[in-house]
């Protein structure tokens, strides 16, 4: 099984330069007040300027936006992928679902119980994606949860017959540590950062990790 990979917060010309040259699968952009913000015509200037045959799937991150802040942005960007990050209800998800018609991601952010969240999403959603829980802060925050609990996590996924993401805090030094509990996917932020900006020094050392993960799970 190979580990599938997001970076998030891209926010200038060169994340996504460096992002499109990585091994991730998934490129992810924030819709929603945080240092890492951007509008959809910051995406569509830097995806001018990237090869055009790149095959990254796009995510558009949105915490607590309404249904038409989604449709505006999707109207101007391919997004392939929503990912709501903040506190939206079921309801509030199964009807951007039908209206936007795009695959949707629902992060949960660890706390007690939270894996009853699971359960209220799962008919609504593609995947999760776990995250720290920080107060005023809804992620990017480089803070990971106590990972005891991914076992949970990862086998009520398997329950709901949904992927299970981790997101929260990693970076080359831990992601090995990560690896251990198998997790359908890794979500990465911060982690790939060097003074603001996705760094390939960084990237290079995350997948090189994640490969030699890979390689000794397949042997």
């Amino acid at each position: 099984m190979q580990t599938k990979l997001k970076y998030c917060g891209n926010h200038s010309l060169q994340d996504v330069n460096n992002v499109i040259n990585s091994r991730a699968e998934y490129i992810g952009f924030v819709f929603a007040e945080s240092k890492r913000k951007v509008t959809a015509d910051d995406v569509n200037n830097w995806f001018r300027s990237a090869p055009a045959n790149h095959t990254k799937q796009i995510v558009a991150l949105f915490v607590n936006a309404t249904i038409s802040e989604i449709e505006e942005v999707v109207s101007k960007v391919h997004v392939d992928i929503i990912q709501c990050h903040g506190n939206e209800t079921p309801e509030l998800v199964q009807e951007i679902k039908q209206r936007v018609k795009k695959t949707i991601w629902k992060v949960i952010h660890h706390q007690e119980k939270a894996w009853q969240d699971m359960k209220a999403f799962a008919t609504y959603v593609d995947a999760f994606i776990i995250d720290s829980k920080v107060k005023g802060q809804w992620g990017g925050t480089g803070i990971t949860f106590d990972w005891g609990h991914i076992p949970n996590y990862i086998e009520q996924g398997k329950t709901l017959q949904r992927p299970v993401f981790i997101a929260g805090g990693i970076n080359p030094s831990n992601v090995g540590e990560l690896l251990t509990y198998q997790p359908d996917g890794i979500d990465i932020s911060s982690g790939i950062e060097k003074d603001g900006i996705k760094d390939k020094t960084l990237i290079k050392q995350i997948e090189e990790r994640i490969t030699n993960h890979d390689n000794q799970l397949s042997r």
